[in-house]
């Protein structure tokens, strides 16, 4: 059961991101940007550089890319955080929001169709699995070695 389980999981997360990926790309969104957005909106006092890294789990490098085309959008913003001016707090601004916008209704509408006829209760506890899983495999990444 834990290996089909497993191949389950494996093959739903790729074709949700297929499909995901088509709702964004209808919005003209990327996933490494919409997940940034997602973050910043639900932390309406912004983020420094190095929590929004950790949060998204990429590099410094690789954030501060995705930063500059979207302050270039005028999606977010950077600002020198109070107290300590070598800090930058991310921000998101009104034009991220609206494309987070447009994209909750295209993503709310697939979500209905992948999830409608599934109940409540089996969503729940699908949740509470997952939550699970994905707990145990972020405080020990090593599961999969064999112990010593």
């Amino acid at each position: 059961m834990q290996l089909k389980i497993a191949f389950a999981i494996t093959l739903a997360a790729r074709r949700f991101q297929t499909v995901a990926a088509e709702a964004r790309q209808a919005c003209g969104q990327e996933a490494a940007r919409t997940s940034l957005l997602y973050f910043l909106e639900g932390s309406p006092r912004g983020l420094t550089q190095t929590e929004l890294a950790s949060r998204l789990e990429i590099s410094g490098p690789s954030l501060t890319r995705q930063l500059d085309k979207l302050e270039r959008l005028g999606f977010v913003s950077r600002r020198r955080m109070i107290g300590d001016g070598r800090v930058r707090l991310i921000m998101i601004e009104p034009a991220g929001r609206e494309a987070l916008l447009e994209l909750d209704v295209h993503a709310s509408e697939m979500r209905d169709r992948i999830f409608g006829d599934i109940p409540q209760a089996d969503l729940e506890t699908a949740q509470r699995v997952l939550d699970t899983l994905a707990a145990r495999l972020a405080v020990h990444p090593g599961l999969a070695a064999k112990p010593s």
